[in-house]
């Protein structure tokens, strides 16, 4: 379970605030991120290939 904390609460600063799991969640989301973004550049090429 994640619990949140604040700045005011650590001696380690904001980033303290980010446990392992966090970090998890935010690594394995850059995956999607490079997947839909090559997805919108291909279908934006086929697009301008197929209709201009």
């Amino acid at each position: 379970m994640i619990h949140e904390q604040g700045c005011e609460n650590c001696n380690a600063g904001c980033t303290g605030r980010h446990n392992a799991e966090q970090r998890g969640e935010e690594i394995s989301g850059g995956f999607y991120l490079l997947l839909f973004g090559a997805l919108i550049l291909v279908t934006s090429v086929m697009v301008k290939w197929l209709f201009f």
